[in-house]
């Protein structure tokens, strides 16, 4: 059996992934058990008179943004963040900028940082009580450009498993490269999930079992991440 393995959606989209969180407790910061909003953000520039949350009249929340910044000229970097209420930003996994408080508009400079070309772990926090919020995420770069952090410099995945349709009620999917990334066995509707936990987009290939033995190998696909939706069809 020869099959076509179609991409219907990339996981790999411009922007960070927000998470956005009730605050049920403003004295000890306590917030909701899960989201009440997931959504990925083109850059972080945001000023609210008025809740984010549809049809939900309340402006003490928290969000916790991640991704990756991809940098294309090494050099030192200065990052800054504008925050009512508070904020922090790491950068590969160091804390860069803290203002985790209640406060007025407040600017935040991290110290001047030697950035390598490529990817770089992103990760920002943020929380606002009362009736106004402001964030705000820049940079100031080699040539001293004073910008907030462009989408074009900023990616991230739109999810954690790999979703594969149109497969064959309880055949077996397996994700390659090298070496095995994941295996998933397809449900009553012909739907396998596969969760990848790369930190970054992956190149390889898909294998479809039978009785135990290879049925079908794919071409390499390119830049495989969480939130990809692909379908397979028969030919």
């Amino acid at each position: 059996m020869k099959y076509l393995v179609i991409r219907l959606q990339s996981g790999f989209t411009q922007g960070l992934l927000g998470h956005y969180y009730l605050i049920k407790d403003v004295d000890n910061l306590i917030v909701s058990n899960e989201p009440l909003m997931i959504r990925v953000d083109p850059l972080i520039d945001f000023i609210w008179f008025e809740s984010p949350f549809n049809n939900l009249d309340v402006m003490d929340f928290m969000v916790k943004w991640e991704g990756y910044l991809r940098v294309d000229e090494e050099g030192y970097y200065v990052f800054f963040m504008e925050c009512d209420d508070g904020c922090v930003l790491q950068l590969d996994d160091e804390e860069v900028i803290s203002g985790w408080k209640e406060q007025p508009p407040t600017l935040y400079y991290s110290k001047p940082l030697f950035l390598s070309r490529g990817s770089h772990k992103l990760k920002v926090n943020y929380y606002n009580v009362g009736p106004f919020g402001l964030v705000k995420l820049g940079w100031v770069t080699p040539k001293g450009l004073v910008t907030t952090l462009p989408s074009d410099n900023l990616y991230t995945r739109r999810g954690e498993v790999i979703t594969i349709k149109g497969l064959r009620p309880g055949s077996m999917i397996e994700l390659w490269n090298n070496r095995l990334l994941g295996r998933a066995v397809a449900d009553d509707y012909g739907m396998a999930f596969i969760k990848i936990d790369s930190e970054r987009p992956v190149d390889g290939y898909f294998k479809i079992m039978s009785n135990g033995g290879l049925e079908f190998q794919s071409s390499i696909v390119r830049d495989i991440w969480g939130g990809d939706i692909f379908e397979v069809k028969e030919l």
